[in-house]
C-alpha cells in the first residue's frame, strides 16, 4: 500500500489530469502534441544524455541485461502475432501489429517517470542500458517484419487492392530509411551524446549540469501528463478481444519472463527491478503509427494503446509492490 500511494497514485493522477484537460475543453490536442514532442525531442534526451554523463556501472555485463530483456520481447512477439492471427483471421500486417504492440513497451512516457519515482536516478541505468539499444532494434525488426508482411498481403490479395500500401522498398532502401530515422531521433543522440561526453572523461558540472539537471527533471511529469492527454483520441475503437490479448501479454506476461529471466541469470537487484518494470510498462505509440502507415490493425493498436495503459495502473502496482518484497 505504501508503494501505490507513493509511487502509482501521484504518476497515474498525472495522466489523469491530462486526460481530463482534454475531455474538459481546458487544452486542445495541439497544446497535448507540443507537449509530448518537447518531452520526445528535448527532456527525455537530456536527462538521458545527463544520466548517461554521470552513470557508473561497475562490473555488471550489460550483455546478459539485454538476453533476459529482449528474448521476453521475441516470446511476446511470436505469441501475440499467432493467437491473434487464430483469433480474428487477421492478414499479416495485422499480425505484425499484434506482435508489435505486446512486445514494444513505452519506456520514455512511462517506465522512465516510474522507476524515477519510485527508485531514483539508480533506477534509470538499468533502463538506460535497455533504451540504448531498444529503439534501434525494435524499430529495425518491426520495419522489416511488417514490409515482409505487408509484401505477403499483397501477393494474396493481388497487386490493385486500393487498400494496400505501397510496396514495400528493397532491403538496401529499408536500411538506409531506418538508419537515417534512428540517427535524426532525438532520443538516440540525447545517448550518443552522453556517450561522447563519457568518453572526454570531463565531469559533467556547473551551470551546464544544473541547466541538464532542471530540463531533464520536467521528463517524468510532462511524460505523464502528455500521455494522459493522447488517450481520449484512441479510445475503444473495436477489436476488443485481440486488444485485451495484447494487453495481456504487455503488462503480465512479458514482465513475468523478464523476472524469470533476470532472477536465473543473477543480475543485481536494482537491475530486475528496473527491467521488470520497463516490461510491465503498456504499450507506446509505436505501434499505432505503424498501423497507420500500413493500413492494418490500427483499431487494434488503438484499443490496446488506452486498454493496456488503463490497466497498467493496476498491474504496475502489483509489479511494484512483488518487486519491493
Amino acid at each position: 500500500m505504501h508503494t501505490i500511494l507513493n509511487v502509482v497514485v501521484p504518476l497515474f493522477s498525472l495522466m489523469a489530469l491530462g486526460y481530463l484537460s482534454v475531455r474538459v475543453g481546458l487544452l486542445s490536442d495541439a497544446v497535448g502534441d507540443g507537449l509530448a514532442r518537447f518531452v520526445f525531442v528535448v527532456a527525455v534526451p537530456v536527462l538521458l544524455f545527463r544520466t548517461l554523463a554521470n552513470v557508473s556501472f561497475g562490473n555488471a555485463n550489460p550483455l546478459y541485461l539485454w538476453a533476459s530483456y529482449f528474448i521476453p520481447v521475441a516470446i511476446v512477439w511470436t505469441i501475440g502475432t499467432l493467437v491473434v492471427r487464430r483469433l480474428t483471421g487477421a492478414n499479416h500486417r495485422t499480425g505484425v501489429i499484434a506482435g508489435v504492440s505486446s512486445g514494444f513497451a513505452n519506456t520514455a512516457f512511462l517506465a522512465l517517470p516510474v522507476l524515477q519515482r519510485a527508485y531514483g536516478d539508480p533506477g534509470l541505468e538499468p533502463l538506460l542500458l535497455i533504451i540504448s539499444i531498444h529503439l534501434p532494434v525494435m524499430m529495425i525488426a518491426s520495419t522489416l517484419l511488417i514490409e515482409r508482411a505487408a509484401a505477403l498481403d499483397m501477393k494474396e490479395s493481388g497487386e490493385g487492392d486500393p487498400d494496400m500500401p505501397p510496396a514495400p522498398p528493397s532491403l538496401r532502401e529499408t536500411a538506409r530509411r531506418v538508419i537515417k530515422n534512428l540517427l535524426t531521433n532525438a532520443i538516440v543522440v540525447g545517448i550518443l551524446c552522453g556517450l561522447l561526453w563519457r568518453l572526454t572523461g570531463v565531469p559533467l558540472e556547473g551551470h551546464l549540469d544544473e541547466i541538464a539537471k532542471l530540463l531533464g527533471g520536467t521528463a517524468g511529469p510532462l511524460a505523464l501528463f502528455a500521455l494522459g492527454m493522447s488517450l481520449p483520441r484512441y479510445g475503444l475503437k473495436g477489436d476488443i478481444l485481440p486488444a485485451a490479448v495484447v494487453s495481456l501479454l504487455s503488462l503480465v506476461v512479458m514482465p513475468a519472463l523478464v523476472w524469470v529471466s533476470t532472477t536465473r541469470l543473477h543480475l543485481p537487484p536494482q537491475w530486475i527491478r528496473s527491467a521488470v518494470i520497463t516490461a510491465a510498462a503498456p504499450l507506446g505509440v509505436n505501434a499505432y503509427l505503424l498501423a497507420v502507415y500500413f493500413k492494418a490493425g490500427e483499431k487494434l493498436a488503438a484499443t490496446a494503446t488506452l486498454m493496456s495503459t488503463v490497466a497498467a495502473v493496476v498491474t504496475m502496482s502489483v509489479w511494484l509492490t512483488i518487486l519491493q518484497g
